[in-house]
């Protein structure tokens, strides 16, 4: 057992140690009563879990003793079609830790308290935000997922949630309740529970989320880009759906066990890998062209991939041929090391040729390379199917039993995941520039309109930047009265070209973003996206590249390949568990110094780039950092370049200020 105190004595300890706190104790929480909150909160919300009864997120009377009333909203659980509490579907939770921060537990005036436990023997980290309120209590101001990188408040905000501003001063705290209040919030819990032994499998779990569509937002030709980022690698499934994968090995049908094995291996992968699906024979019998692409490759959300592995059902023939062919236009950087991983449980039966459709694959791009796993197949099979790994660079895997086929997707894990990464980016080569402002004053060229204008947030610094501040509702790089957008008056260059801002920040409201973009209008852009955000252990740096689309007067449909470059081996490894100092490093640097943004132009694809100069600390030494999204391909692409500084709509009470110290306008021509 993990602890030999159960969370039913935690529980009657806190409400116990809630009934003698005196009023000065209660001006001044402590750090042992934010912690016990969160296991009343976990506990209550397990209880409910456990008793098949409605969500305690989805009850706003019930989560305001715990949440901030930003957070407490009628049928939230719901609405975000999964539960933040466990982060998952569903639930098998064990080895159940409540505790401070060990390095910050009271962070910029903050309690820092992490909730990690196994779910179906998976690690989970929870970073629990709390803020003091009016009567010296502690309340949930934030939950942030160390594993999938996401805030409760982020979610929410993505979803379209709106929720009252936070006002500390009224909030309802368990030391503000009723006695009534209080007993019915005690006994929501379960007594008897040891911390660590919670909850079982849970009956009535909310389905998959549906897979989402990957060009929402998209005129007519516009499609999602190559899943480009730098240091990474593109792996393709290619699964097996033809009629004969309803046989069964062991009592099992092949297709179960394929499907169980490659949500296995979805989970082995590393973070720099991203993953693709396609299936074919599985709509159609008989018919040759039954290829579909399921889901392109790109870094897909979590809970993303599973439901499009369990949605194939075989019915088919086996067009081996046909679906390598197809393959090869789902990596579109030859640049970009991919891997193909084709499963099948039998020969062609289109006509066609895999072993020279896999040859002419591998040899589409740098490092690509075709596996097989051949599953339940006869040694004339195997020899045929080795035939494709042979020439397409790959390597051959038999699998005649389930316990074969699973070792064989963990060594391809390992193989995958053993690639090098690519080698960092180097300087750009020297461009020239077309337009080029410095803000050095007395004016701007005349060339630029600044819609909205407020004279009073923006000036010369005289020191050769613009300075800009952002303040109140309407500072939003899509909203129609934002103010001070600066728009040159000047057509987009023929050709490849760069848009270019580098620009100076401090992160003062977690609220901050810098935007560059082609735009037509506020709901008619394609930008670059630099933003902070608040996470659980503090400020963080993101990167977006963002399409957004729809009529003036009504919200846009958006695109966004969004990035956290403060986690999962971007900027550092993880900002809230080992590499803070690090992270508030960086933000200096930020604010001194700044990033350049970069919209690149190349063909019909668009990419944003994030560059800036990372410190020397401890023992890491200063470095140049270049990160580069995925593409978003656009036939069309009419406007005039501009720049916005904004505040997200979340933002803390205050101004944000942003210093501008370049604009340019360079050729890509010379690459």
């Amino acid at each position: 057992m993990n602890s030999v105190r159960t969370i039913g004595s935690l529980v009657l300890g806190l409400w116990m140690s809630a009934g003698v706190i005196a009023p000065a104790q209660a001006q001044s929480p402590d750090i042992g009563s934010a912690t016990d909150l969160v296991r009343l909160f976990f506990a209550s919300h397990t209880q409910r879990f456990q008793a098949g009864s409605s969500p305690l997120l989805n009850d706003t009377d019930a989560t305001r003793p715990f949440l901030v009333d930003c957070l407490a909203v009628d049928g939230l659980q719901g609405r975000l079609g999964f539960d933040p509490v466990y982060g998952a579907q569903d639930a098998d939770v064990t080895e159940l830790e409540v505790f401070p921060d060990p390095d910050a537990p009271i962070l910029r005036g903050a309690a820092q308290i992490h909730v990690s436990f196994r779910n179906f023997g998976a690690p989970r980290l929870f970073i629990y935000t709390l803020i003091p309120v009016s009567d010296g209590a502690w309340q949930i101001n934030d939950i942030y997922s160390d594993d999938d990188g996401w805030t409760l408040s982020g979610l929410m905000r993505d979803a379209g949630i709106a929720s009252a501003a936070c006002d500390p001063k009224s909030e309802i705290t368990l030391f503000g309740m009723s006695n009534d209040q209080e007993q019915e919030a005690a006994d929501a819990v379960t007594p008897g529970m040891e911390e660590g032994d919670l909850p079982g499998h849970m009956d009535g779990a909310e389905e998959a989320q549906e897979v989402a569509e990957n060009d929402i937002g998209m005129e007519q030709g516009d499609l999602p880009g190559d899943g480009v980022v730098a240091g990474k690698r593109d792996l393709l499934f290619i699964l097996d759906a033809s009629g004969s994968m309803w046989g069964q090995i062991d009592g099992v049908a092949k297709i179960s066990t394929a499907k169980q094995a490659l949500r296995g291996l979805v989970g082995d992968l590393d973070d720099n890998t991203s993953v693709g699906l396609m299936a074919y024979g599985h709509r159609r019998e008989g018919d040759c062209s039954d290829i579909e692409v399921l889901l392109s490759v790109a870094d897909h959300a979590p809970g993303q991939v599973g439901p499009a592995i369990d949605s194939v059902t075989p019915r088919g023939k086996t067009p081996i041929a046909g679906a390598l062919e197809a393959a090869a236009g789902s990596f579109g950087n030859p640049d970009r090391p991919a891997d193909v991983l084709l499963i099948s449980d039998g020969l062609e039966t289109c006509g066609g040729d895999p072993c020279a459709a896999a040859e002419a694959l591998a040899a589409q791009g740098i490092g690509t390379r075709v596996h097989v796993v051949g599953f339940d197949l006869k040694e004339e099979e195997k020899r045929a199917l080795q035939c494709i790994a042979d020439r397409g660079n790959g390597t051959y895997y038999t699998a005649d039993n389930s316990e074969e086929f699973g070792d064989a997707l963990k060594q391809i894990a390992n193989t995958v995941n053993k690639e090098p990464a690519a080698p960092e980016p180097q300087p750009a080569p020297e461009k020239s520039a077309i337009f080029e402002e410095t803000f050095d004053g007395p004016g701007i060229d005349p060339s630029w309109e600044i819609v909205n204008e407020n004279t009073r947030l923006e000036a010369l610094d005289g020191q050769g930047a613009l300075f800009v501040a952002a303040a109140g509702k309407e500072t939003f790089y899509e909203g129609e009265t934002a103010r001070n957008r600066f728009v040159l008056d000047s057509p987009l260059p023929e050709g490849d070209f760069d848009l270019v801002l580098k620009v100076r920040f401090p992160v003062q409201t977690g609220s901050e973003h810098a935007w560059l973009s082609v735009f037509e209008s506020p709901t008619e852009q394609i930008g670059a996206l630099a933003w902070a955000t608040w996470k659980g252990c503090g400020p963080a740096i993101n990167f977006s590249l963002v399409k957004v689309s729809g009529p003036a007067g009504e919200k846009p449909e958006k695109t966004a390949f969004e990035h956290n470059l403060f986690n999962k081996g971007n900027m550092l490894s993880n900002l809230c568990t080992d590499e803070r100092g690090y992270g508030d490093a960086i933000l200096q640097v930020l604010e001194e110094e700044g990033a350049t943004i970069r919209l690149k132009r190349r063909g019909r694809a668009l990419t944003a780039v994030f560059e800036m100069t990372l410190p020397a600390y401890e023992d890491k030494e200063a470095r140049l950092y270049s990160f580069e999204t995925e593409a978003i391909t656009a036939l069309r692409l009419s406007g005039r370049p501009s720049f916005f500084m904004g505040q997200w709509s979340g933002a803390r009470n205050g101004e944000s200020h942003f210093f501008v110290d370049h604009f340019a306008i360079e050729s890509g021509d010379n690459e």
